[in-house]
């Protein structure tokens, strides 16, 4: 397992980045709501000291912070402040409504909790976390029994900070129980379109969130598999549950109905990767055979599904076209890519160039395990052109991945000066954390890609454990630990796959 150290305390840069929040969220003693809490545990009560003056006057209080002081002031400095579409210092949340909301204090405090305690092993803050997610689930119960008077944005905000919970811990398989909130959320934004409550960019949340599905299945059919690294197998690994969702296709056709002309694009495309998701999962937990026409079908499914992914790239121009520019000697080279990064129309756009970076990736992946695995059944499919097509199209899309990261996390030694580089992208994405989880994923898929180079992968690397470091989301550790063990085993060839562990296990 590759080691990500103890918590970062944070350079200058960093400390420039999270603006202290003392004035922004006051102690409890003040009455403030988003610390007061209805259900706090007795270690989570607030400490104070009354002293006289020789006067007799009383001085001021002694406020020492509480666990959930702390726990929500770290949510806030490491997965707001700084973020894509969310605000830059502390004193800009001041009039957002979801802040200061009870509806998301206690997860706010539940994903601080939880973070802290994977840096610092403290299993008391672990406990606390636990309590204040259990509290999280009831208010969201009470929110929506009503959806008539729900505020759909809060209640989008909570489930993204609730996903974010189950990937932030440390579990055998978080994506699949994240999986749940986003489908929770999914089914809340879908039952209000084309209402009139719904958010005017109802539609792209709801993309966003089958975006994520797609996401999160195809990363769970790999998390927990002795094989992470791979398309198919060397052995089959029978699913406990079904690939997608039939409620999954009714959104689908929800947005075909609703969506707007310049998103259209995103919805063609998700339907794409809905079909790639659909593939992949039978092949890894039903068995094929060389030669036989079953595997064929399915070689040929994946090249089709690679043909419409390169007509998409191609169709793409206007506010979906990809800028990309290099500034020499001012970036960490630990934070941008070979200096280099990318502007979109806005981080909507932005992200849906990440999906379908990965799904391509996969796709050629895919059809390069076949003429392996299935070399009668390939053969007549799969040329040596597409082969090298196939590579050259792994390489690109695994750099552009890597460049296109500042867009969507800032990593913990970049500041404004470098932010402004990057805020060229305008905004578009709604909520910054909800991006998170499946860049940790993307950028994974882009270091283990076959073909890819070295200094690809290891820059790969030092962000996944960078990020955990930062976040304190496990979900950045585990996957750091399965690209890890690729680049050991590349860099010590005398070490077999089995000695090492094919593709890392964590």
């Amino acid at each position: 397992m590759v080691y990500c150290g103890k918590a970062s305390q944070g350079c200058q840069s960093c400390r420039t980045r999270r603006i202290k929040l003392a004035t922004l969220f006051p102690s409890q003693s003040q009455s403030h709501p988003v610390l007061t809490s209805t259900a706090t545990p007795p270690s989570t009560t607030v400490a104070t000291k009354g002293r006289r003056s020789s006067g007799g006057k009383r001085l001021a209080k002694e406020i020492i912070a509480t666990p959930v002081d702390k726990a929500i002031q770290f949510y806030v400095e490491h997965y707001v402040l700084g973020l894509p579409d969310e605000p830059r210092a502390g004193h800009e949340l001041r009039g957002i409504k979801w802040v200061h909301s009870r509806e998301t204090r206690d997860i706010m405090a539940a994903v601080g909790m939880a973070s802290l305690s994977n840096l610092t092993g403290d299993k008391e803050m672990n406990t606390l976390a636990k309590h204040h997610y259990g509290l999280a689930l009831q208010n969201m119960a009470s929110s929506v029994r009503n959806m008539a008077s729900v505020d759909i944005d809060l209640v989008l905000r909570a489930v993204v900070m609730m996903a974010m919970y189950e990937v932030i811990r440390d579990r055998n398989e978080p994506a699949s129980l994240a999986r749940t909130h986003v489908m929770g959320g999914a089914a809340i934004l879908s039952n209000s379109l084309p209402l009139p409550q719904a958010p005017a960019d109802g539609p792209r949340g709801l993309l966003q969130l089958c975006f994520s599905m797609v996401a999160s299945k195809q990363s769970s059919l790999q998390y927990s598999s002795p094989e992470p690294n791979v398309l198919i197998p060397t052995h089959i690994e029978p699913q406990s549950e079904g690939v997608l969702p039939e409620t999954f296709f009714d959104w689908l056709s929800i947005i075909d109905k609703t969506v707007s002309e310049p998103d259209r694009p995103s919805a063609e495309l998700l339907k794409v990767m809905a079909r790639f998701v659909q593939l992949s999962a039978p092949v890894r937990s039903q068995p094929l055979i060389d030669g036989h026409p079953k595997t064929a079908d399915v070689i040929r499914e994946a090249l089709e599904i690679n043909r419409d992914l390169e007509s998409w790239e191609k169709r793409q121009d206007g506010i979906w076209a990809v800028v990309e520019e290099h500034v020499d000697k001012f970036f960490p080279h630990e934070a941008v890519f070979d200096g280099c990064y990318h502007i979109y129309d806005n981080t909507y756009i932005a992200r849906v160039w990440n999906h379908y970076r990965w799904a391509h990736t996969m796709v050629n992946q895919l059809l390069l395990e076949s003429v392996t695995k299935y070399p009668v059944s390939s053969a007549p499919l799969v040329s040596t052109d597409q082969q090298r097509h196939s590579l050259a199209c792994i390489r690109h899309l695994a750099r552009d991945t890597l460049v296109s990261v500042p867009t969507h996390y800032r990593h913990p030694t970049l500041g404004p000066a470098h932010w402004d580089h990057f805020d060229k992208t305008k905004r578009g994405a709604v909520i910054g954390i909800a991006g998170i989880p499946t860049l940790l994923f993307e950028i994974k898929v882009a270091g283990c890609a076959p073909g890819v180079p070295e200094r690809c992968r290891a820059w790969a690397l030092n962000m996944l454990e960078t990020a955990y470091r930062d976040t304190g989301m496990f979900q950045a550790k585990a996957l750091a630990g399965f690209l890890g063990k690729m680049v050991e085993r590349e860099s010590s060839p005398s070490l077999s796959p089995e000695s090492v562990g094919e593709g890392g296990g964590g």
